[in-house]
């Protein structure tokens, strides 16, 4: 169940019309909120199988993995500035 609803998820956000994405239909998809559609890169590692026996489930996961590399995310550093640097350097040497 979780897959499916992330496979659905993944599709929704590779589309390049932008809508509402439903990430509230499992626990997996709302714990993968923050990564899917914000500040963070993603990787998804699929493995498959050579055997002839496993045909159908090693297609499933590479249709899957098609959709995941349809996500595009924006990472970006995010930089603190802060003025006060020696209350900064002090709080550092407390933390030691």
């Amino acid at each position: 169940q979780s897959l499916l609803t992330l496979s659905k998820v993944l599709m929704s956000l590779g589309q390049k019309k932008t809508g509402h994405v439903n990430y509230r239909d499992s626990k997996l998809t709302r714990i993968l909120k923050p990564s899917l559609s914000g500040n963070a890169r993603m990787a998804v590692i699929c493995c498959i199988s050579p055997s002839d026996q496993y045909v159908d489930e090693t297609k499933s996961t590479l249709q899957f993995a098609t959709r995941a590399k349809l996500v595009k995310t924006n990472a970006v550093a995010n930089e603190v500035i802060d003025n006060d640097s020696a209350l900064v350097a002090k709080l550092q040497l407390e933390n030691e």
